[in-house]
């Protein structure tokens, strides 16, 4: 457990106004967000995985699961103590600009560096993974909705664990009030 969680490296970001330093805000956002990608080194080429996550800000640690097999699988095993990140993101409005090149959008993003590696002890694993139930599936119960993980079922997942060293966020303006501001997806809708 760390004392005061991940360093937050604001000095990264290349728009230092847009930078977020503030923990709180961090955690809050990596708790609401479903979907990250967790990037890996393969030799000398990169290897990204779209994945589910849970973050544990006590722990400075991010949670993936699936399959004991595949090249994810393989990286991690293959390489005791593998540097690793691990980045998710949210979009809002588009705004448009005089010029294509100066259009923007309204986001927000948290990018993660560290180490990676495997999730062993059967009741630890067990746990994150009731974790990933909790935040995925709040309004079922187990044993009611769904059954109860078997030990086979933790058994033959892999939980990953990403030990956070430093972490970068940013966040783009929302101005409510912004001419021309448009939702994407509703522009598509409409066509």
């Amino acid at each position: 457990m760390r004392e005061n969680g991940p360093e937050i490296d604001s000095g990264s970001i290349r728009y230092q106004g847009k930078a977020v330093d503030d923990r709180e805000w961090i955690v809050e956002f990596l708790s609401q967000q479903q979907t990250g990608v967790l990037g890996l080194v393969d030799g000398e080429e990169p290897h990204l995985v779209t994945q589910l996550f849970v973050y544990d800000d006590e722990e400075g640690a991010i949670f993936v699961h699936g399959a004991q097999a595949g090249r994810a699988h393989d990286i991690v095993s293959a390489s005791k103590g593998a540097r690793a990140c691990f980045t998710t993101s949210e979009s809002g409005r588009y705004i448009p600009a005089d010029e294509p090149v100066n259009f923007t959008v309204e986001y927000a993003s948290v990018v993660a560096y560290g180490i990676v590696g495997f999730v062993e002890e059967r009741s630890a694993k067990r746990s994150i993974l009731e974790r990933f139930m909790a935040k995925f599936a709040p309004h079922l119960t187990p044993g009611e909705e769904y059954e109860e993980m078997s030990v086979e079922s933790v058994d033959r997942t892999a939980v990953y664990r990403l030990d956070v060293e430093r972490m970068s966020a940013k966040q783009g303006e929302k101005e409510p009030e912004y001419p021309g501001a448009y939702d994407l997806d509703a522009v598509r809708e409409s066509r």
